[in-house]
């Protein structure tokens, strides 16, 4: 069954909303620019009164190592999601598991159909293939996760990824090579997330905007979401 994480919880009602709707995960945005940030004093307080078994992930971007591990252990979180380009080996040492996020130009990946699409390793749209390898060999990557980003800005863009184009189709291909769980974000909602998972077949997914209304989490679309990401649908397709 796919996993599901809500992220961007700013509140405990809305970290219990996921959790009561079935969420295996829930993210907490620790980037101070963010219109969904969440200050570590008021994260520990709703981390402090959640149930076991729900993971709680913490979303970094260029935050420094010792800053990571003092708020890491300060809020109870067990993940570290790095958003921004960070070299994980230099987090090797704290104590939790850790997603690499690569965030994708939707236009870019469409594309560059036009150019070398049987070829990730050739083209522009495409991440450092070595580095993810050699990270996933030394165990140093728990997870990857795959987002878009729109006009410089990564993360809750309400914006999909292109699931049905070769080249995305040649990412995939190539995350799977270095057999990390692969996690699938950007621009997902209670009506696309079914035909999201028919075609990638991820280990999980991850929502911020896709659950919300006039910018604030909505129950309803909670839950909505959650059920259609764990049903399985009629007619799985592949990635081959």
């Amino acid at each position: 069954m796919t996993r599901v994480k809500i992220c961007g919880i700013r509140s405990l009602e809305e970290a219990l909303w996921a959790v009561e709707a079935g969420a295996d995960a829930l993210g907490f945005i620790l980037v101070p620019h963010s219109k969904r940030y969440i200050e570590p004093q008021k994260l520990r307080q709703i981390t402090a009164h959640l149930p076991p078994f729900i993971n709680k992930v913490g979303v970094f971007a260029g935050e420094p190592p010792n800053r990571v591990s003092e708020i890491i252990r300060y809020c109870f979180l067990d993940t570290i999601q790095f958003h921004g380009g960070e070299p994980v080996d230099h987090y090797r040492h704290i104590k939790a598991a850790k997603i690499k996020v690569i965030s994708l130009d939707p236009q870019q990946i469409t594309s560059s159909n036009s150019g070398h699409p049987n070829n990730p390793r050739e083209n522009v749209a495409s991440p450092n293939w070595e580095l993810l390898h050699t990270e996933a060999s030394q165990g140093l990557v728990q997870g990857i996760l795959l987002d878009s980003t729109v006009q410089g800005q990564s993360g809750g863009t309400g914006t999909p990824l292109p699931w049905k184009e070769l080249h995305f189709k040649t990412i995939l291909a190539e995350i799977k090579k270095a057999n990390i769980p692969f996690i699938l974000a950007g621009g997902l909602h209670p009506e696309n997330v079914q035909e999201a998972i028919q075609i990638t077949q991820p280990y999980g997914v991850d929502v911020s905007s896709g659950v919300e209304r006039e910018g604030r989490k909505d129950q309803e679309q909670i839950t909505r979401f959650i059920h259609a990401a764990k049903t399985k649908a009629s007619k799985p397709q592949s990635i081959r």
